[in-house]
């Protein structure tokens, strides 16, 4: 049962995260053309915008999705009864956006966000159709049919996008290409879920359920207060188009960890529900996630940091290069950032989103003060060095949380992410020093960042191999959780980490 519960959990991860790399690709691609085909103060009009709406739409399923994973056992009435509640809340969400539609646009100077914010709320009521359905794929961890439907809508995103951007519709492409990509991905879940909404609506029998989810609820809303602060305070105090340049610093510095983090976070969930009575298990599963993750997550900011420079003179041009110093601070603040969500995770999963919500709830005040006075002091850099000076604090009281309640030591928990952090920090100081020679040398930019590239790979590839041993051991099983069974296990590098293996 326990290899069965691995092997399923990594090949749902091997689908999320396949989809999701063609669906960050298709995105990415798409962004950085409609980059040069846009202004930074469209984008900064867009990430107003979103900003409300995307607090808002916390409210909009009341968190049912999350307890209906969460709970052990449903029935139909009950479920028939939190779709009901769904959309109905989805309708009262819209009609209420609409009203706060004007206030808001007269708020950051801006009478164009009132259409705007009107329109997008309208994915509100797109939105409510999926929510169950798609609570049911996550909750049996059909994570393929989830993948290829946020791919297809991305795809179908990107298209619309491009298409009215050529034509001149400007921010507004940004606007439709949303609307598309939530009726997508409703009609997906629908259409893959087994679940249909037939029988009697169990308006009563939901309550409970909504009561739960309105605890996680809560605990997003907090989260996405200071989550979202640093926006509005840029938005307010400095600016559209200097919000524009931080929007497009902070999307590629927390492009890895946003990929990898939510394609984990989505397994975790299901995941830690099922081993919620099992601390043992899940002190296991929590740290062999949260080192997954920062494999990927670690080498991958560290070695944006060390060529960003390069990177943003090439991928998005020179009049962009204002996002460097944010750039690499939310770098910086990715680290930590890329896996604390799996502590929060793990407390929602076993049900104390009560103590989840304290803790999101201090980080909404403490982070908003941050960004405020770092605004005053330092504007765009102030924001920027607000996350990495007090962002590591807060996560130390949410480890805490979390170890006491699971029994997990927190300097085990630390020690396991050294080797990976050395080895990222290594790699960081060998790009530095290729960057220096190739540009003494004097070779283009985009040469020196491909060769970055190569050198940075290449030398964590060596850590990986040479450097930290359970890093080969934890590959090597999970390509034979995936059902590979290679010869290639009994050659190098993979022999390797089998002769400095414990018996």
């Amino acid at each position: 049962m326990q290899n069965d519960l691995r092997s399923k959990t990594i090949k749902a991860i091997s689908h999320l995260g396949i989809g999701g790399a063609l669906g960050k690709v298709i995105s990415l691609g798409t962004t950085l053309l409609l980059a040069r085909m846009l202004s930074p103060a469209d984008y900064g009009l867009m990430e107003i915008a979103m900003m409300f709406i995307s607090f808002v739409g916390f409210f909009n399923e009341i968190g049912i999705g999350s307890a209906i994973v969460q709970r052990p056992n449903l029935q139909q009435a009950q479920v028939n009864g939190c779709f009901a509640i769904a959309i109905a809340s989805s309708v009262v969400l819209l009609l209420l956006v609409v009203a706060a539609s004007r206030p808001i646009a007269h708020f950051f100077h801006h009478d164009e966000l009132q259409a705007m914010i009107s329109t997008l709320a309208i994915g509100f009521v797109i939105g409510a159709f999926g929510t169950v359905p798609e609570a049911f794929l996550r909750k049996e961890m059909q994570f393929k049919a989830i993948a290829g439907t946020t791919i297809l809508s991305i795809l179908i995103q990107s298209v619309v996008s491009i298409a009215l951007a050529a034509a001149g519709f400007g921010v507004w492409s940004l606007v439709w290409g949303s609307l598309v990509a939530a009726a997508v991905c409703s009609i997906g879940f629908y259409l893959l879920s087994p679940w249909r909404p037939k029988g009697r609506y169990g308006i009563r029998e939901a309550v409970d359920l909504a009561i739960y989810g309105m605890h996680v609820t809560t605990t997003r809303v907090f989260w996405f207060l200071y989550s979202n602060a640093d926006r509005a305070v840029i938005g307010k105090l400095l600016g559209p188009a200097l919000l524009g340049i931080y929007g497009m610093a902070f999307s590629l510095a927390t492009l890895p960890s946003s990929q990898i983090t939510s394609l984990v976070i989505n397994v975790a969930s299901p995941l830690f529900s099922k081993l919620q009575q099992d601390h043992e298990r899940l002190c296991s599963v929590l740290i062999k996630l949260t080192r997954g993750i920062a494999y990927v997550t670690y080498p991958a900011l560290l070695g944006m940091m060390a060529c960003s420079h390069e990177l943003i003179l090439v991928v998005l041009g020179p009049k962009w290069i204002d996002c460097l110093i944010p750039f690499a601070a939310l770098c910086l603040m990715g680290l930590i950032k890329s896996i604390d969500p799996l502590l929060s995770q793990m407390l929602s999963s076993i049900g104390n989103v009560k103590k989840l919500a304290i803790y999101t709830g201090m980080c909404a005040v403490v982070m908003t003060l941050a960004f405020i006075g770092g605004a005053w002091l330092d504007g765009l850099r102030g924001v920027s060095i607000a996350w990495v000076a007090v962002y590591p604090l807060l996560s130390i009281k949410l480890l805490r949380d979390v170890s006491r309640l699971i029994g997990l030591p927190m300097l085990h928990y630390y020690r396991s992410l050294l080797p990976i952090l050395g080895g990222a920090v290594l790699m960081a100081v060998v790009v530095q020093l290729v960057r220096l020679a190739l540009y003494y040398a004097g070779l283009p930019v985009a040469a020196i960042l491909v060769l970055e590239v190569l050198a940075g790979a290449l030398t964590y590839a060596l850590w990986i191999i040479y450097g930290d041993r359970d890093a080969m051991l934890e590959i090597r099983q999970i390509l034979r959780d995936l059902g590979i069974n290679s010869p290639r296990f009994e050659r190098w590098p993979f022999v390797r980490s089998q002769r400095n293996s414990k018996p």
